[in-house]
């Protein structure tokens, strides 16, 4: 497995159906760790609609990383959003999904990967990009940390039929 012997390349139509097999891989890996994340029946479909909005859709970016065999190996997706009219800067980037299967990661595949993105963005004037990861995703954190990201805001959760404040105690 030679990382340099890698394409990294726009996806296209027929990348699809192995990029949802790699969303599939992500998703089942953290719901090993989190109980939380369940997919509902046809999220599979869901998220092949999302991926070729994207693909056809001048404020996002598909990209993968087909390896020699031409397998994809990796995949990333990235949006422009439009920030909310209270906040600077009007426009950010958002890196909705990255993921490399195990047997390609730490080779810079995700670095590789993260540096297409941020050139496409800062070509389209946008100056900074955010995303999220599951806080049990340490090697996710230690990723997104040594490419220089820092935290910005943190998403929290409660479940109410076991708040104390609940009605129901």
């Amino acid at each position: 497995m030679n990382p340099n012997k890698i394409l990294y390349r726009n996806a296209v139509s027929g990348d699809i159906g192995p990029i949802i097999r790699l969303w599939k891989m992500m998703m089942d890996e953290h719901g090993k760790n989190d109980e939380r994340i369940r997919l509902v029946d046809g999220s599979l479909e869901a998220y092949r609609a999302y991926v070729y909005h994207q693909l056809n859709n001048k404020e996002g970016m598909v990209m993968v990383a087909e390896a020699p065999d031409d397998s994809v190996v990796a995949y990333c997706l990235a949006i422009i959003n439009r920030n909310l009219p209270i906040f600077h800067p009007p426009y950010y980037g958002y890196l909705s999904d990255l993921f490399v299967i195990p047997g390609w990661r730490r080779k810079g595949v995700a670095t590789a990967l993260l540096g297409q993105v941020s050139e496409w963005l800062k070509s389209g004037g946008i100056d900074s990009v955010q995303l999220q990861f599951y806080e049990f995703n340490v090697l996710g954190q230690l990723f997104w940390n040594s490419q220089g990201f820092t935290p910005y805001y943190t998403r929290m959760w409660l479940d109410l039929e076991i708040y104390p404040g609940s009605m129901d105690n």
